[in-house]
């Protein structure tokens, strides 16, 4: 579960990793891991699920539900994201990793995309791509 109780998410043993909004219920999103996963972090805004398997730690972009990247790592490594999300540690056995995981903000990033394109987010993209963040980017509003 997040520190903010917003979402959880849950694993199975087959590789299968899903979230729900804690709040209404709703299935959030779906999708498998590369085997059985040992543990699940959620980073602290909620945009990026580590998951530990026996292959390594896939770090998830929930907001496209992409794999971002895989991490080596020991089976049954459990993982943990700083609170700032920019460090995530992979514990096995005595051991503890340290990896830097420093991903774009994304209100940075898609003010860097409209700049780019000079275009802005419509609302729809702006949830779906900032959820609760500010919608403030510095990108000229959309074209009604």
């Amino acid at each position: 579960m997040r520190n903010d109780k917003a979402r959880i998410a849950w694993c199975g043993t087959s590789g299968l990793v899903k979230t729900w909004d804690a709040r209404t219920g709703r299935l959030q999103d779906s999708f498998r891991s590369s085997g059985e996963v040992a543990s699940l972090t959620f980073s602290p805004g909620g945009r990026t699920l580590a998951a530990s398997s026996a292959r390594g730690v896939q770090l998830w972009d929930l907001t496209t539900s992409r794999l971002r990247t895989t991490l080596p790592a020991r089976p049954h490594a459990v993982v943990a994201l700083s609170p700032d999300g920019h460090t995530l540690a992979i514990g096995t056995g005595s051991s503890v990793e340290l990896w830097s995981v420093d991903l774009p903000d994304p209100a940075r990033a898609i003010r860097t995309v409209c700049e780019a394109v000079d275009t802005a987010l419509t609302p729809l993209e702006q949830s779906r791509y900032l959820h609760d963040q500010s919608t403030e980017t510095g990108c000229r509003p959309a074209a009604r």
